[in-house]
């Protein structure tokens, strides 16, 4: 169970930047100081806000997220070993896009930044 655990954190945390990057550059993503952006240029600055937003809370979240799918990826998969990894990379991934989504309409909940 550890083993998930730990893979789905790492998974969550290494898969936010690009996940990021995709969503600048195919719907939105608020970039600090310069509100929501998308396209190319927004893609290429959208890790560098994935940083700052983790830095301020994001590398804490994510990560506990991480970790929580892993722990489901492991009942899920009745312990066999193998496919608790890859289901623990996947629902780690999906926690990265959770977060990357809830700060994309995070101005529909609290209202404009």
């Amino acid at each position: 169970m550890k083993r998930s655990i730990m893979t789905g954190s790492i998974a969550a945390l290494l898969s936010m930047f690009p996940v990021a990057s995709l969503l600048a550059l195919v719907w939105k993503f608020p970039l600090p100081m310069g509100g929501y952006a998308q396209g190319v240029r927004a893609a290429l600055l959208a890790p560098l806000a994935a940083l700052f937003y983790g830095l301020f809370g994001g590398f804490l979240v994510v990560p506990a997220l991480g970790a929580a799918s892993g722990a489901l990826a492991f009942k899920l998969s009745e312990g066999d070993s193998g496919q608790a990894r890859k289901l623990s990379i996947a629902l780690g991934v999906a926690s990265a896009v959770a977060a990357g989504v809830f700060l994309n309409v995070l101005d529909k909940i609290i209202g404009p930044w």
